[in-house]
């Protein structure tokens, strides 16, 4: 067989390019993608699932580089601080509480965005964008915090709250099935910004036998909360609080999220999205874990026998 140099130099040229892209290849994926936490503020809460996060993510085989910027509850810090991301050109971001997402959405246009610890996304317009965006939220399904009412109050069949349509009314629409279902009236009394909500709680209490609280920031303002736990007191209508400081103030007690699984829940979602899954296929979850916390100083004025086997389930109570 006579020898073609030509051919031989050009099949060594074409045996060489797939080497080196190979090669290149094998290089690119090894190299550890970047990640963007951008956080609200530094509240405990955002903290925890922060570290969550962190520690999940630096636990996987790519080991992704993170960096995290803080808006310090400042909307006008959003500019200065997306121009530092941009900077980084991050493969994902991960916004930390509501304002950050928002900033997020308004100031990044391709990045891969996964929300944490996030309050009803879909009515705060968040997964408006949804091809890109998905993530962990804290909204604690209903007919959870209804079984947890049911357990600790077993007689009560009169269920009430106070929302702002355009804040919760979505929320309260999903809230009446799920009542519905338990055997349970809910008494949904709206409110206005102009409304005095001491004094429609004062009124709802009069219908009712117990209150849950939905997050509701026209209902429970910092000013406005003290009052309405007061009221329960005074009426001795128990409420259902928001957190373990509203138990604390005298509330009953309170369904809320565990933070570090929020946090792993957001991993979950960053690892999928940095393995090439969409944001937009992935479901947004809600809290898997929940704590409870109880005040037994209330439960005792209130005159409430609670069932051993949920007090004794209690992460945290008030004596």
């Amino acid at each position: 067989m006579r020898f073609d140099a030509r051919t031989h130099w050009v099949g060594l040229a074409c045996f060489l390019a797939v080497a080196v892209a190979g090669a290149s290849s094998s290089v690119w994926s090894a190299v550890a993608p970047t990640v963007v936490i951008i956080k609200t503020g530094t509240p405990k809460p955002f903290e925890i699932a922060t570290r969550a996060i962190t520690a999940a993510l630096r636990a996987t085989a790519r080991q992704p580089e993170i960096l995290t910027f803080d808006l310090e509850g400042e909307e006008a810090n959003a500019a200065a601080i997306f121009a530092r991301v941009q900077r980084a050109k991050p493969d994902l971001i991960v916004t930390m509480g509501s304002l950050a997402t928002k900033s997020a959405l308004a100031n990044s246009t391709t990045e891969p965005i996964v929300f944490s610890m996030v309050l009803y996304p879909a009515e705060s317009g968040f997964l408006d964008a949804r091809a890109r965006v998905t993530g962990a939220s804290l909204d604690i399904p209903v007919d959870v915090q209804f079984a947890y009412v049911q357990r600790l109050l077993p007689k009560a069949r009169r269920v009430g709250v106070l929302f702002h349509p355009a804040e919760t009314g979505t929320v309260i629409q999903a809230a009446r099935a799920a009542a519905t279902k338990r055997g349970l009236t809910l008494v949904a009394k709206p409110i206005t910004e102009h409304d005095d909500v001491v004094d429609a709680m004062e009124t709802l209490m009069e219908q009712v036998d117990v209150v849950w609280s939905v997050a509701d920031g026209y209902v429970f303002t910092p000013q406005a909360t003290p009052a309405l736990i007061l009221a329960s007191l005074r009426r001795g209508v128990p409420l259902i609080g928001l957190s373990s400081a509203h138990v604390r103030a005298g509330a009953l007690a309170a369904i809320y999220c565990d933070y570090d699984d929020v946090g792993e829940q957001t991993a979950t979602l960053v690892r999928r999205v940095l393995e090439g899954e969409s944001p937009g296929s992935l479901p947004v979850t809600t809290p898997r874990r929940v704590g409870l916390a109880l005040n037994l100083r209330t439960a005792e004025r209130l005159r409430v026998t609670l069932p051993p086997d949920v007090a004794a389930e209690a992460e945290e109570t008030v004596q």
